[in-house]
Formats: structure tokens, sequence, C-alpha cells
């Protein structure tokens, strides 16, 4: 008996993959994830580099990156380790003179610049900005991700890391099927998931950094391009009416919180019901320094005003912004003479169990 189901469950199996290959629009995938951000230099020093530690990828799964002659360090270069990438931003180093040929210099502020003063399209004040902007896209998403300045050491030419891990969080991608509709109803929409999540403390059994996070979100009938995700360009959505958050707490739980989960901060995206072809889904975060109250015992945040945490005095200085984006197309799905030959295909396979029983 075991063996007949095992052999019925093959022709089965075979008869599902006999079908046509015709296909339409159905719900979308996800095949590229973008992720561009502005930075400052919040060191206390010059520095002379930046690095993406990516973790769950490989080279391979870097689709491009942003850099050439939009930056001071022209493009990234790309090393690999056990699991995962870094991708390196560097300064040029002339042994002969002992010293470092670009350096990203103290910034005077740190107030928003909408892109402007970031990379060397921005106009002239990139030079003394204190400011950079880099990205990269994936084919997949990284399990983690965390951003870190280099400085050089003139007397050796290298380059290590300095200060801690930049709080500018990367989200991570997804698409949703919806739950099948009641019967009569019409059917939901997929839905476009981005979840960012928050650096843990070094302690785990304590809060981590906390940290004020508004949010931006559009999406476009179009592929978007890396090169596109500049703070001042017109597919980045920064109006008041494209704003999905004013402003939300972003703060990683204890280890034994939880299990140190529901941290993270997750957005959905429901898509137009005339998908087509590509989209993309964009958003901007925005990401400011928190100024309120900590408990002393585990250090969670206490703020005054979550509502107006302006208001209340408890943000603090603009730490930077990512601009990430889904691409996202059209998955196909079996046309109606796929399923006339897959039902064919059930067919022969019911007569063939009928003859097996007797």
């Amino acid at each position: 008996m075991h063996r007949t189901s095992s052999n019925t469950a093959r022709w089965i199996v075979a008869a599902l993959l006999a079908g046509g290959t015709g296909a339409t629009l159905a719900s979308p995938t996800l095949y590229g994830s973008l992720s561009n951000f502005d930075v400052y230099n919040d060191t206390g020093s010059e520095t002379h580099g930046f690095e993406i530690e990516l973790h769950g990828v490989s080279a391979a799964d870097v689709s491009y990156t942003f850099g050439g002659d939009y930056n001071r360090y022209g493009s990234p270069r790309i090393d690999s380790f056990a699991d995962g990438i870094f991708v390196r931003y560097l300064a040029a180093y002339d042994s002969a003179r002992g010293l470092f040929l670009a350096a990203t210099p103290v910034p005077s502020s740190f107030s928003p610049t909408d892109g402007h003063s970031c990379w060397s399209g921005g106009g002239a004040g990139y030079a003394g900005s204190g400011c950079e902007h880099f990205g990269l896209g994936l084919n997949k998403n990284a399990t983690s991700t965390q951003y870190r300045w280099l400085k050089g050491d003139a007397a050796t030419g290298q380059i290590s890391a300095v200060g801690s891990n930049v709080l500018i969080a990367a989200p991570a991608w997804q698409v949703v099927d919806p739950a099948p509709a009641d019967p009569g109803l019409p059917a939901a929409l997929p839905v476009v998931q981005a979840v960012i999540a928050p650096e843990p403390a070094e302690d785990r059994e304590q809060y981590g950094v906390a940290q004020w996070v508004k949010v931006y979100t559009t999406e476009i009938e179009r592929e978007v391009e890396l090169e596109e995700l500049l703070s001042d360009n017109a597919v980045v959505p920064r109006e008041q009416s494209e704003t999905e958050i004013e402003w939300v707490l972003f703060q990683a739980k204890p280890a034994d919180k939880d299990n140190g989960e529901g941290d993270e901060l997750l957005l959905e995206k429901p898509l137009a019901a005339d998908f087509n072809d590509k989209k993309s889904v964009i958003r901007r975060y925005e990401f400011y320094e928190y100024l309120g109250a900590y408990n002393p015992e585990d250090n969670e945040a206490q703020p005054f005003d979550e509502a107006d945490p302006v208001g209340a005095g408890e943000v603090g200085r603009y730490i930077g912004a990512q601009m990430a984006a889904a691409n996202l197309m059209a998955a196909p799905v079996p046309e109606p003479s796929t399923w006339l030959s897959m039902l064919a295909g059930l067919a022969v396979v019911g007569r063939m169990c009928r003859r097996r029983i007797r």
C-alpha cells in the first residue's frame, strides 16, 4: 500500500510538470534589492574610507555598486570571508610621500542635506561636507549588514576600522502572497515587506542604543537604478505626502526579553492592482540621535513624548539616510492551456490508479 501511494505521488508530480509553458502576470518576484545611503563622519577625525560588512551573501550576489567618479574614494573593493563579504571604499596611498590621497573631513554640522553635499555631483560643498554617499545592489538579502568608517595610518599605509558601527540600518525585502480569498470575494493583493533591525548592544543583557527613525515611501512603474537612489533624485520619496512613519523609536531588545525579537521595524506595502512587467518600491529611512532618558538598570529608552519627540527636545543630530528599493517582476503562472494539460495528466493518473487497485 505504501509503495502504491509513493508511485502515485510520483505520477502526479510528473503530470503536473507535463503542462505547457505559457505564462501570464501573477504575484511578483523580488529580483533585486538596492541600498544607497548618506552618512556623516562622526568619528571626530578625518577618515580614509568606509566598509560595508555583509553576511549571508557572496561577491557573485553583488549586482553593482555606487562609486566611480561619484565619490572621493572611487569604486569599492570586494573582499570575501567565510560567511560573507566586505565592500570597502579605500583612499589611495602615496608611499613616497607617506600620505593618503583622499579623506572625509570632520563635518561642521550634522543637518539633513537632501544628498546635495554627499556626492561629487551635488556641488562644491561636497569637499568639506564630512558627508559621503555609498551603496550597492544585491540579488538576494544579506542576513546582516554593518557599516564602519575606516582610518589610515600614514606611516604604514594600513587602513582599519575606527569608532563604533554606523547606526544606519539596511532593510531586507520579501514579497508575501496573500491568504486565499473567500469564495465570491476578490483576491487580495501581494504585499512587499521591508524589515530593518537595530544594532544589538555589546552587553546583550541590556537594550541597545536608541534612535529615532522617520520613513517615506513610494513606488514607480519601472525598475529603479542604484544611481537614482540619491536624496535629491525625483524617484526618492521625501515629501510630506509620502510620509509612512513620522517618528518611531528604534532600539534593540536584550537577548532574554522576548528572545531578543520584536525590535525590528517591519513595514508593508500592498502592490497596486495594475501591477505590470516591472515595479520598484522605494523607501527613504532617516536616522536621528535619541536624546531622551534611559532606564539606568537595563538602558531601555524612556521618551517623554513619542508622538512629538521634536517638541519634547528628544531628537538629536541627524545620523544619515538610507535610500532603499526592491525591484520586482511578474512571476509566471500557467495559462488556461497549461491547466488543461495538467488536468489531462491527472486524468491519466486516475486511470492508472484504478487499474492498480483492481
